[in-house]
This record gives C-alpha cells, sequence and structure tokens, in this order.
C-alpha cells in the first residue's frame, strides 16, 4: 500500500514538472534576429546587453554584403517584413546537421497563412540564402561560444514561468501550453511577439525579449508575467475569435470608430486587430483574477485597459462572471463563444451608453478650498480637495511647469481625511507675504478605489496676503 501511494505521488510530481513551460534560446531565433540587425531593421538594432550586441557587430561585421542581408533590405521594403514578421518565418525554420531547412511539418506554400506579409516565392528564397550566411559565417560557432550567456537568460526567465499556472490554460480551452516554446530572446531588446503554425503539428511559440543587469546579463521583471500570459493566450483566443468573426464584423465596425485614435497609438490599425486585442486582453485580465500576482490586480489590469481604449473592459469583466457561474454548462471558453458573440452584438447597439459611462468613471475634483487662484484667507492652514469618487488613497505632486511659481514647501504629510478628501498642511510660517505659490496634482497617482486615473491633471495656486 505504501508502496502504490509512493508510486501515485512520484507520478503526480513527474506530471507537475512536465506541465511546467520552460524557456530556451534556439539557434534559429538567434539566427534570424542577427541577420535582421546586420540589415539595418531598427526593431533589432538595440544594445540591450552590450557585450553581446558588441561581439556581434565585430564577428559578422566582415559579412554586412552578403546576399542575405540585401535581400532582407529588399523585403523588409517591398513586403514590409519586419518585427513580428521574423519569428513567424522563423517558427517554420530548422536547424539540422549543419544547415538551414524549413521545418518538414510547415507547408511553405501556405506560408502566407501564417503572416500575410510572407510569399513562398520569398519564404523559400529567404531560407536558401539564410542557410548560405549560416555556412559561411561558422554561425554555430558563434552560437556555441555564448552559451554560458544563453544559460543566464534560460534560467532567469524560467524563474517567471515558474508561476505561470498551466493547469488554467487547460480548465479554459481544453489545453494546456505545455507544447508552446518559449524562446528567450537576445537580439530584439524589449520586444515579444507571438508565432504560430497553421496545422496542430507545427510549432507555435512566443519571443520575449530581455532587459539587462548592472553586469551586462540579461535581466526579467517580474511584472514580465503580464506579457507572457497575454502571448500565450493570443494561440487560444485568436482562433477562437476567427471562427465566430463573421458574426460580430457588423458590431465591430461600429464599435471601432469609437476607438480608433486610441487603437492607432496602440499600433491597432484596423477592426480585426482592435477586436483581437480587446479578447485576448479580457482573458489575461481573467487570468490574473483567478491568479492574483503581487503588484497589480485584475481591477487595475480592467482600468489599464479601459485608459488604452478598450472602454468597454470592465463590462466584459462582469459579463464572463456567467461563464464563471456556469461551468456545468460550458466546460471552456469556446463552448462559451455563442453568449460573448451576443455580448459583442449588444455591446455595439449599447455603445452610447459605454461612451457614457466611461466618461463617468475617470475621478474628479467637486470641491476645492480655498478656491484656486484665491488668496488664503487668514487663519487658513489646509488645502482640502475633494472627489467625485472614492480614491485609492495614493498620490503625487509636482512643481507647476511656470517656474516663477514655487511649490509651498512643508514640514507636514499630505493625507487623505477620508476615502474622499485629499488635504495639503501648509506651514504659513515658511510662506512670503504677497507671493503666490502653487503645485500640479499628478492624475496618474489621484485614482479612484477602481483605480481609473483623473482625467488631467490639476493646477492650484494661491497667493499670501500681503499682510
Amino acid at each position: 500500500m505504501k508502496t502504490t501511494l509512493w508510486t501515485i505521488m512520484l507520478l503526480c510530481a513527474i506530471n507537475n514538472i512536465s506541465a511546467q513551460v520552460k524557456s530556451q534560446v534556439k539557434e534559429s531565433f538567434e539566427l534570424t534576429s542577427i541577420a535582421f540587425r546586420l540589415a539595418g531593421a531598427e526593431e533589432y538594432i538595440n544594445n540591450t546587453i552590450p557585450g553581446y550586441t558588441a561581439d556581434i557587430d565585430n564577428y559578422f561585421s566582415k559579412y554586412r554584403e552578403h546576399k542575405l542581408i540585401s535581400y532582407i533590405k529588399k523585403i523588409r521594403e517591398e513586403q514590409g517584413i519586419a518585427y513580428d514578421a521574423v519569428p513567424a518565418a522563423t517558427g517554420c525554420i530548422e536547424i539540422k546537421r549543419g544547415k538551414v531547412i524549413i521545418d518538414p511539418q510547415c507547408d511553405a506554400s501556405k506560408i502566407s497563412m501564417i503572416d500575410s506579409r510572407w510569399t513562398e516565392e520569398s519564404f523559400r528564397t529567404f531560407v536558401r540564402l539564410l542557410n548560405d550566411f549560416y555556412r559561411q559565417t561558422k554561425f554555430k560557432d558563434f552560437y556555441t561560444l555564448h552559451r554560458g550567456l544563453y544559460d543566464i537568460a534560460e534560467t532567469r526567465l524560467n524563474t517567471i514561468l515558474v508561476d505561470l499556472n498551466a493547469e488554467w490554460f487547460k480548465s479554459m480551452f481544453g489545453e494546456g501550453p505545455e507544447n508552446t516554446i518559449v524562446v528567450a530572446s537576445l537580439c530584439n531588446g524589449p520586444g515579444n511577439y507571438a508565432f504560430n503554425g497553421i496545422t496542430k503539428g507545427e510549432k507555435r511559440g512566443i519571443v520575449i525579449g530581455c532587459s539587462t543587469d548592472k553586469e551586462g546579463n540579461p535581466a526579467y521583471s517580474r511584472f514580465l508575467i503580464t506579457v507572457i500570459v497575454h502571448e500565450l493566450l493570443h494561440h487560444y483566443t485568436n482562433p477562437c475569435l476567427a471562427q465566430y468573426w463573421s458574426q460580430i464584423d457588423s458590431a465591430s465596425q461600429i464599435i471601432y470608430p469609437h476607438v480608433k485614435e486610441k487603437m492607432a497609438k496602440l499600433a491597432y490599425g484596423s477592426t480585426n486587430s482592435t477586436m483581437i486585442e480587446w479578447f485576448n486582453n479580457l482573458l489575461t485580465i481573467m487570468y490574473f483574477k483567478d491568479n492574483p500576482n503581487r503588484g497589480f490586480t485584475a481591477t487595475h489590469l480592467t482600468a489599464w485597459r479601459q485608459h488604452e481604449g478598450f472602454i468597454w473592459m470592465e463590462r466584459s469583466m462582469t459579463f464572463m462572471e456567467h461563464f464563471r457561474n456556469h461551468r456545468n454548462l460550458y466546460s471552456t471558453i469556446k463552448d462559451f463563444m455563442p453568449e460573448i458573440v451576443s455580448f459583442v452584438n449588444y455591446t455595439a447597439s449599447d455603445f452610447d451608453n459605454v461612451l457614457k459611462e466611461y466618461d463617468n468613471k475617470e475621478p474628479y475634483i467637486t470641491d476645492i478650498f480655498p478656491i484656486s487662484n484665491s488668496t488664503l484667507p487668514l487663519g487658513i492652514d489646509t488645502i482640502q480637495i475633494r472627489f467625485s469618487k472614492p480614491m485609492f488613497g495614493a498620490y503625487g505632486i509636482r512643481p507647476l511647469d511656470d517656474k516663477r511659481i514655487s511649490p509651498p514647501y512643508t514640514d507636514y504629510q499630505p493625507f487623505w481625511k477620508d476615502k474622499y478628501t485629499f488635504c495639503i498642511i501648509l506651514d504659513r510660517s515658511k510662506l512670503e507675504k504677497g507671493k503666490t505659490y502653487g503645485f500640479k496634482l499628478n492624475r496618474a497617482f489621484f485614482q479612484s478605489e477602481k483605480t481609473y486615473p483623473m482625467k488631467e491633471d490639476f493646477p492650484y495656486t494661491f497667493k499670501m496676503p500681503d499682510e
């Protein structure tokens, strides 16, 4: 009996280890990233890890005139091959027995289905020239020489990945992320990309960039987990939305013009990309609601996405509670998609109210004493500022842009009298008669309990009495 119990426990432990997602620095991804750096691709020209990029430039400088480099410049200009188009193609490439080849599981004739910027002809030419570049430069030697640096990157990124709840993905979509490749990239700076195959057997994964520590080694912030979850989810959410796109297309066309300007700032330049990111962000927030992480909450992420322009995100999170409350009917998100379609269509028809709701979410000042731009009354030594909503409790004060007006420096700490009222105590003995003082409330710090910030900074001035 004891032997059986220990066997079961051991099998559970092994399954848990195998379910963990781990990162790897892949030779093929370093190869293509370095090639695009040599071609002058701005997104791959960075010195995040100075020692490594110096080694790249020194080692490969004599190969800048290789046909691959000129070809990359050509397809960048003519086809827009840049940013995530690079990992999209690299996911279909393998390095075997010293040769760069097209992955046998990938159908090169369908490369445009992975990324529309590629054609079969340009992809095959790219791989052929890449193979020649790989052999001529003895790229394997360069890659092997830096294995120690790659090990540091993998180890450090894995400390972030260990907190990833792979079981959550399985419970939501029926399939975990264990077969997803997480590529630690040292040559694309802070850029993060997802890449996908066409068939079930093809590779899918994400490329994660890095920052650096004071020793010049790869480093990763604990907040990177939000990016990792977001990128992993694209492999699940994109197919779900694509399957039902025809049923939400018209509604999406109604929503998009209202948020087009803000979406453009996020580089989402179409209705389709906007709705893809909305849905993926929604599931990302749901992940962190179920898997709280120190430093940010689902409430904070919801407000953040709303402020970015997805102004129906709070409604979306409220609606997804119906999914949570009826898991007996909806075992996965795929089962709930018809209801999500109905939600999108209803939201579009009610978007005037969505706009009104969003305008009312941002806190604003309803009362202030003494009034700004007035003379400070005798006997008053406290500025009281009242807000329209219960506040988060943080604050940020900075000088005015007008350098002629000094802040009223004081030894007293500002404080929140209650959830609505912020107080600043003045020391009148340190303020000059007849002089004007002022400051600015930083909108980013004055947030409601739901973490919505003020719409804009609030400048405040007062004048000391002449006597």
